[in-house]
């Protein structure tokens, strides 16, 4: 197998597998790996009957094989495994969803799951952070009701104000420890406003006294997930978090059941963050060390 890295003309090879497929992680979403493609040192391989995907810096490993409706999972997945031996490399799969789990058992290989909790991803119903009902998000409709009657704002969308959304990007990093992740992530950011069709990506940007002072960047995986690539806000406008979060969904959720907010990396206020938005439950992943 010959891997070669990512970039934006990979894209229509990703889609036509990844596209048949509703994936409920951003594992899959061609956007969140060109995202994250250099830090992750993505790279993939495509030989007509399935997708290979090497992930990891120091020791990369390979995701499980995705074929086209029809295809030979078994096979792909021994041909993988079988170029893994051959390289010397272990014979661990990493990323792995519950479906793919159970896929690769039925199938009749024999390995042991490891769940990988630091990159479980919280996923939401999308009616309740529309709504902000229920006990568990009291919290949240207090912020966002004291954000909407302390501040003067106006809503655009992305595209109409790239320039203003990489503005508050850059003030942002600017403000960080801007290690090397935080600049990827900017620089991702960068590529997202630059081109926001071609990444199908949805968005909204809160403009307070004439500045963008929030923005996030969404994309439609399927009817049942939305999913949430990047959120941005000034700190200093109580409440504003809760309201971008909320009016985002307003916007763009109507018919779709989840959003996904991505992994809380193993970062304690990260993962307090995310439990406030109680969620519905938690996408696994796992490492599967092969026998």
């Amino acid at each position: 197998m010959h891997f070669t890295s990512l970039d934006k003309e990979s894209k229509a090879v990703f889609d036509r597998y990844l596209t048949p497929y509703p994936f409920l992680a951003s594992t899959y979403s061609f956007t969140n790996l060109y995202i994250w493609r250099n830090s992750q040192n993505l790279k993939y391989h495509e030989d007509g009957e399935a997708l290979y995907l090497l992930k990891g810096r120091e020791n990369p490993l390979p995701l499980p094989p995705l074929v086209l409706p029809g295809g030979d999972l078994k096979a792909a997945c021994t041909k993988l495994l079988d170029e893994m031996t051959a390289r010397g490399l272990p014979r661990i799969l990493r990323d792995a969803d519950p479906r793919q789990v159970k896929a690769l058992r039925d199938l009749g290989f024999s390995f042991t799951a490891v769940p990988d909790r630091d990159n479980f991803e919280y996923i939401y119903l999308v009616e309740k952070l529309r709504s902000l009902s229920g006990k568990a998000l009291h919290g949240k409709k207090n912020h966002y009701n004291n954000f909407i009657r302390n501040n003067d704002y106006i809503i655009r969308y992305v595209e109409d104000c790239r320039e203003e959304c990489l503005q508050l990007a850059r003030r942002w990093y600017d403000e960080s420890d801007q290690n090397p992740a935080l600049l990827e992530e900017l620089e991702g950011i960068r590529s997202l406003l630059l081109d926001p069709a071609f990444f199908n990506i949805k968005g909204i940007a809160v403009f307070i006294d004439g500045q963008c002072q929030a923005f996030t960047l969404m994309e439609i995986l399927s009817d049942q997930v939305i999913l949430n690539h990047i959120e941005k806000a000034e700190k200093k406008f109580s409440g504003l978090y809760a309201f971008l979060a909320k009016t985002a969904l307003d916007e763009f959720g109507e018919g779709i059941l989840y959003t996904n907010r991505e992994q809380d990396m193993g970062i304690p206020g990260l993962r307090k963050s995310k439990e406030s938005y109680s969620p519905e439950f938690l996408e696994e992943k796992y490492r599967l060390i092969f026998d």
